[in-house]
């Protein structure tokens, strides 16, 4: 898929003053994934993500080894939280999702388990994700009877941008980011990346 290199500038000013306003009506809080402070840097669209149109370029020039992608489980069992922190010294272009396949407890990929990529909140974005920053995304997961042969223990997940070359674990985080191993899972849905965490969940 091709990216779109972003303008900052100007727009990312004016975002600045709109992010102030919101952040004074209060009403972010009230919709915040949980594990994420609203108080953060990561919580909101600031500077260092850039979502502005312009000229195609080819696939990025990052690799998955340049983010730290985790996942932290919401109070409904069936949604997580990806977020995917640039860790390196250079912005990366982003490919709209992150592809992610289950591992059981030896690291072993689950190739049985169905994942979907979908289109929710909405249609891939093109996001430059700055050194530092975070874009995050909602993951769905349908939950089994680990008596059900349809049904795999899942410790964790290899993750794979899009449009980017290699891998990295993407370990789940519980409610208390306490290390969560053992999820029964049949099938998975991701949502696109987002340079906020408002809205993602599903």
């Amino acid at each position: 898929m091709l990216k779109r290199i972003r303008t900052v500038g100007a727009a990312t000013a004016l975002l600045g003053g709109t992010l102030l306003i919101a952040g004074c009506s209060g009403q972010a809080a009230t919709n915040s994934p949980a594990g994420l402070s609203n108080s953060g840097p990561q919580a909101v669209n600031a500077a260092g993500l850039g979502t502005a149109q312009g000229d195609d370029v080819s696939a990025s020039h990052c690799s998955a080894t340049d983010f730290q992608i985790k996942l932290q489980a919401q109070p409904n069992p069936n949604q997580y939280l990806l977020t995917m922190t640039n860790t390196s010294d250079e912005a990366c272009e982003l490919g709209g999702w992150v592809n992610l396949t289950p591992t059981n407890m030896a690291n072993e990929p689950i190739e049985e388990v169905a994942g979907e990529n979908v289109e929710i909140p909405g249609g891939p974005q093109d996001i430059t994700l700055e050194p530092g920053r975070t874009a995050f995304a909602g993951v769905h997961a349908e939950l089994g009877d680990r008596g059900d042969s349809n049904t795999y223990v899942t410790s964790g997940f290899i993750a794979s941008p899009a449009d980017m070359s290699g891998s990295v674990n993407a370990p789940v985080n519980g409610l208390n980011n306490e290390p969560v191993t053992e999820i029964p899972l049949k099938s998975l849905q991701v949502g696109t990346l987002q340079p906020s965490a408002q809205g993602v969940l599903f």
